[in-house]
C-alpha cells in the first residue's frame, strides 16, 4: 500500500517498523551482550502495538493524558488496578538497582523491556530476565548506547507487574507477583 493511501495510524506504524534506529540498537546491543536473539530481541512489528496496548491498558493511567498514553510512572501515574497494587517506590542507584530483580521475581524467566528513548516512540525487548540485567548494566554504562537515559519499565509477559525507572531514579513496583519478603529496597545513589 502507497503511503497516500494509508490512515495517519498505519503511517505511524510503518514509520515505527522502519525507523533504522531500533534496529541499529538492537544489533549494536546484542553484539555487546554477545547473546542469541532467542535470549534478547525486539519485539517483531506485528506484535509490538498490541502488547504496548496491552500494558498500557493493565497499568497506564489513562485520563489524564490528552494522547491516554503509556506514560506511566512519572507523568500520568499508574491504573486503579496498578495503585492498588502498588509494592513501593524508592530513590535508588540506576547503575545496580535491577541486580535485585532476580530475588524481587523469583521463577521469571522472560520479561518486557519497554524504552522510551524520545519523542513519545517506544520501543519494546522481550529478553530471558538474566540477559535483561546484562542489557541494562551495559545500557547504564554506555549512556543507552548514546542515546541518552530514558525512561524503561520491565513487565510481566502475563501483564501481572510492571516496574517502572525515571530519570528522576525512581523505581516503582506495582502489580502482582514481587517476593517482598524480607526484602530491604534497592541501592541507595552514591
Amino acid at each position: 500500500m502507497r503511503e497516500d493511501q494509508m490512515t495517519p495510524e498505519q503511517r505511524w506504524e510503518e514509520r515505527r517498523r522502519k525507523d533504522p534506529l531500533i534496529h541499529q540498537f538492537e544489533g549494536e546491543l546484542r553484539e555487546k551482550l554477545g547473546l542469541p536473539e532467542a535470549d534478547f530481541h525486539r519485539v517483531r512489528h506485528d506484535r509490538w502495538r498490541s502488547i504496548l496496548e496491552q500494558l498500557a491498558d493493565r497499568f497506564a493511567d489513562r485520563t489524564r493524558d490528552r494522547k491516554r498514553g503509556l506514560h506511566w510512572a512519572n507523568t500520568n501515574g499508574y491504573s486503579p488496578w496498578a495503585m492498588e497494587r502498588l509494592a513501593g517506590c524508592w530513590h535508588t542507584d540506576c547503575l545496580t538497582w535491577f541486580y535485585r530483580l532476580p530475588d524481587l521475581l523469583p521463577g521469571e524467566e522472560f520479561v518486557y523491556l519497554v524504552l522510551e528513548p524520545a519523542g513519545g516512540w517506544f520501543w519494546l525487548f522481550e529478553g530471558r530476565m538474566e540477559a535483561v540485567i546484562r542489557a541494562l548494566a551495559i545500557l547504564n554504562d554506555t549512556g543507552f548506547l548514546g542515546l541518552g537515559w530514558p525512561d524503561y519499565y520491565l513487565a510481566s509477559r502475563k501483564f501481572r507487574w510492571i516496574i517502572g525507572f525515571d530519570h528522576h531514579d525512581v523505581v516503582s513496583l506495582a502489580g502482582e507477583g514481587f517476593r517482598l519478603e524480607g526484602f530491604d529496597g534497592f541501592p541507595s545513589p552514591p
